[in-house]
């Protein structure tokens, strides 16, 4: 009986020893950090005329219609620039959350544009990543009519090249600061407005 006893005795202290053993094993292993990206850094995909850093979801298109007025000097008589104005009409499509492309058509020197913007950093948690940073790549055609038609220049002189690094922080809630280099190709003077 003492056998049988002894028997029982050690197996249930081994069984109770392993089982210790597995949760001190257990919180050993550390969880997966989670990443947490920083979102609504600005509530848009422009600040004004520049683009921001944020995109437009995936499988989004937004339309948008942008207007710049033209100087206020003249008053009532241009009500106050109003008259002068030039407008954008155009939109932006969401790729994937990092990749968005646009097209548009503005008025002035009757452009069209089309552009890129990959997302290729996210500030984030977990990955402690501190900015987010996109590249912008545009290109516009210039479809205004040559002053001088015997002097036509070459179909490539209507063509303008835009490529930017933006690069951000968002701070807290209410705080985020970006940054921007821009770098154009420009041919001017081959096609002017005649107004």
């Amino acid at each position: 009986m003492k056998k049988h006893y002894f028997l029982f005795l050690f197996f249930f202290l081994g069984v109770v020893m392993v089982h210790a053993q597995d949760d001190d094993l257990l919180s050993l292993i550390e969880e997966e950090p989670v990443t947490d990206y920083a979102t609504a850094s600005f509530k848009t995909n422009r600040v004004v005329n520049l683009h921001s850093l944020e995109n437009t979801a995936k499988g989004v298109f937004d339309f948008k219609i942008s207007h710049r007025f033209n100087t206020i000097d003249q008053g009532f008589y241009d009500w106050f620039g109003l008259d002068g104005a030039t407008i954008r009409i155009g939109g932006d499509f969401g790729i994937t959350d990092q990749l968005q492309i646009g097209i548009g058509r503005s008025t002035i020197n009757k452009t069209y544009d089309g552009y890129v913007k990959y997302k290729f950093l996210r500030q984030s948690t977990g990955k402690n990543m501190l900015v987010t940073a996109a590249f912008f790549a545009g290109t516009a055609l210039n479809t205004l009519k040559a002053v001088d038609p015997a002097r036509k220049p070459p179909f490539a002189d209507r063509f303008d090249f835009t490529f930017q690094a933006i690069i951000g922080r968002k701070f807290s809630e209410g705080f985020e600061s970006s940054t921007f280099s821009d770098a154009r190709s420009q041919k001017p003077g081959s096609y002017q407005s005649r107004i």
